[in-house]
C-alpha cells in the first residue's frame, strides 16, 4: 500500500547533520548492550535492531531512514498530533478581523459573512435542528438500504457476498459524488490549461467546452465517451510531442483518477450489481425489506444533503491557504486544512464533523467525534454510542467532554476551564438535573479541571487497536 499521507520526518538542517550523526555514532560505539542475541525459537533481524528500521548511509554521509509503520499507524500518529482545530477555527470566525485583515478582501468577508449567517441560533429547538443537519450531512450511507447491507456484512456471510457489497458501496459512493468529481475534474482541466504551451492551449479548452459540467449524478455516459475517446489521447499526445514531465503530468494523472471514478458511478453499473444482488440466494435469504423499493430511495435526486456550511467553509480556508487573507495568515489557514483533511481520511473510523454556533449572544466553537456502534461487541445491553467533544465557549474558555450512552443511560466525564473548578458541583448537579429532565439517568458524571488535551485515542482506543490487523508500507 503506498504511502498516501505522506507522512515524513522533520528535515534536519544541514549544518547540524555532522554534529547529530557524530553523537549518535558515539553513543552506539558506547552502547555495551547486546542487540538481537541468538533465540532459536524465533527469526531475528541481521543487522541488530530491534525498533522495524534500517539506516542507510549515503555518499554524503547522511543517513536515510526506512519506516516500515503502516500508513494506518502513521495516521493514528497525526491524528493524536493533529492541530486544534478549536482554537483555529474559533478565531477565523469569531475574533474580530481574524479572517480578512485587509480591506480589499470582499470574497473573504462576504464568506465569512454566510458562514456566520448560518450559525445563528434563537432558541434551544433550532439549536438542536442545526445540530442534526451538521450531523446528517457526514452520514452519507443512511438510509433502510445501508443499514440493511451494515447488518449484513457484521453477520457471518460469505466472501463473495461481502465483495459483492463491497462493490455496490464503491460505486453507490462514486455515484452520489458525481457533481463533486466533476468539479475536481474541471479544477485539473484549469490547471493543466494553465501550465501547458500556448499553441496546444485553445485547442484543449475548445474540447473541454463539450464537456457537461452540471451532468446529474449517475448520468456518465456521454463524459465519458468525451473523456476516454478524446481529451485522454490529446493530453497523451501532447505529453508525447512535448515531454512536458512537470506540472502538467502531475495534473493529467489527477484528471485521470478522477475519470475513472466518475466512469465507474454510472447507474447501469450500480443496477447491474443490484441484478446480481436479486440473483444470489443466499442474499436475498438475509436481505429483511424490499431491495429495489430501497434502492430507488437511496438513489433519489437530493438525498444526499446539502451541507451550505461546509462548502462556505471550505471555500474560506482554501482561500485562507492562497493568501486571500493575508501572506501572514496562510500557515494558520493551511494548518487548519491540514487538520480537517486528516479527520476525514479513509482510515477515520469515526463520524467528525465541526459544530460552531452562536446562541443567547455567545460564540461556541465546538468539534464532535461519533462512534455510532461503539458496543456491537456486546452481547447484553443494546446499542453503546461513544462521543467526544471539544469546545471554547467565549469568556470562559476550553472544555472537554467524553461520554456514552446506552439503554438510555450514560456515563460522562466533563473537564471545565480553571475559572469554573470552583462551580465545578454546582455544574455537575445542573447537568444531572437535564439528563433526567430529558429521560436519561446519569449513571457516572464527574466535572473535574481541564489540566491537558483530551485525544481522540484516549476515548477510542480502539482505533490504536485496529493498527495490528494491517502492517503495511511501501
Amino acid at each position: 500500500m503506498a504511502n498516501i499521507l505522506q507522512v515524513t520526518q522533520p528535515s534536519i538542517p544541514n549544518d547540524h547533520r555532522s554534529a547529530l550523526e557524530s553523537q549518535a555514532a558515539r553513543g552506539q560505539a558506547e552502547n555495551r548492550q547486546i542487540q538481537n542475541p541468538v533465540d532459536p525459537s524465533r527469526v531475528v533481524r541481521a543487522d541488530g535492531r530491534e525498533d522495524g528500521r534500517t539506516g542507510n548511509t549515503s555518499e554524503q554521509g547522511s543517513s536515510a531512514i526506512i519506516d516500515y509503520q503502516s500508513n494506518y499507524g502513521a495516521f493514528t500518529q497525526k491524528l493524536n498530533g493533529s492541530p486544534a482545530l478549536v482554537g483555529l477555527m474559533g478565531q477565523f470566525l469569531f475574533e474580530d478581523k481574524a479572517g480578512y485583515l485587509l480591506p480589499d478582501q470582499g470574497i473573504m468577508e462576504t464568506l465569512l459573512e454566510q458562514i456566520r449567517a448560518g450559525i445563528q441560533v434563537d432558541t434551544p429547538e433550532q439549536l438542536l435542528e442545526l445540530f442534526m443537519s451538521q450531523e446528517s450531512a457526514q452520514v452519507k450511507f443512511s438510509g433502510a438500504l445501508f443499514q440493511n447491507l451494515k447488518n449484513l456484512l457484521m453477520q457471518n456471510t460469505s466472501q463473495n457476498l461481502k465483495g459483492l457489497i463491497a462493490a455496490f458501496l464503491k460505486g453507490y459512493n462514486d455515484y452520489s459524488s458525481g457533481g463533486h468529481i466533476l468539479e475536481q475534474m474541471r479544477s485539473a482541466t484549469d490547471m493543466i490549461s494553465g501550465q501547458m504551451f500556448s499553441q496546444f492551449r485553445e485547442e484543449f479548452q475548445q474540447l473541454l467546452m463539450q464537456m457537461n459540467w452540471n451532468a446529474v449524478d449517475g448520468d456518465t455516459r456521454d463524459n465519458t465517451a468525451l473523456i476516454n475517446d478524446t481529451l485522454i489521447p490529446f493530453l497523451s499526445r501532447y505529453i508525447s510531442r512535448t515531454h512536458d514531465y512537470g506540472a502538467v503530468r502531475d495534473a493529467v494523472m489527477l484528471f485521470i483518477l478522477h475519470a475513472v471514478k466518475y466512469e465507474n458511478g454510472n447507474r447501469e453499473s450500480l443496477e447491474q450489481i443490484l441484478e446480481r444482488m436479486l440473483n444470489n440466494k443466499e442474499f436475498l435469504l438475509r436481505y429483511e425489506g424490499d431491495l429495489v423499493s430501497d434502492f430507488e430511495e437511496a438513489l433519489q435526486p437530493g438525498k444526499q444533503m446539502e451541507n451550505p456550511f461546509a462548502d462556505s467553509l471550505a471555500r474560506f480556508l482554501e482561500g485562507g491557504s492562497r493568501g486571500e487573507a493575508g501572506l501572514e495568515n496562510i500557515a494558520q489557514y493551511y494548518q487548519a486544512f491540514q487538520g480537517i483533511l486528516l479527520n476525514e481520511s479513509v482510515y477515520m473510523p469515526l463520524i467528525h464533523f465541526l459544530f460552531p454556533f452562536s446562541f443567547d449572544g455567545t460564540d461556541v466553537m465546538s468539534e464532535v467525534w461519533v462512534d455510532p456502534d461503539a458496543g456491537k461487541e456486546q452481547e447484553e445491553g443494546g446499542r453503546k454510542i461513544r462521543m467526544m467533544f471539544k469546545f471554547h465557549i467565549q469568556q470562559l474558555g476550553d472544555f472537554d467532554m467524553a461520554l456514552e450512552f446506552q439503554d438510555r443511560k450514560t456515563d460522562m466525564q466533563l473537564y471545565v476551564p480553571s475559572s469554573l473548578q470552583q462551580k465545578a458541583e454546582e455544574i455537575q448537579e445542573q447537568i444531572g438535573g437535564i439528563l433526567k429532565k430529558n429521560g436519561i439517568v446519569p449513571n457516572h458524571l464527574l466535572v473535574r479541571e481541564k489540566r491537558g488535551e483530551l485525544r481522540v485515542g484516549d476515548v477510542f482506543p480502539e482505533i490504536r487497536e485496529k493498527e495490528k490487523s494491517i502492517n503495511v508500507r511501501v
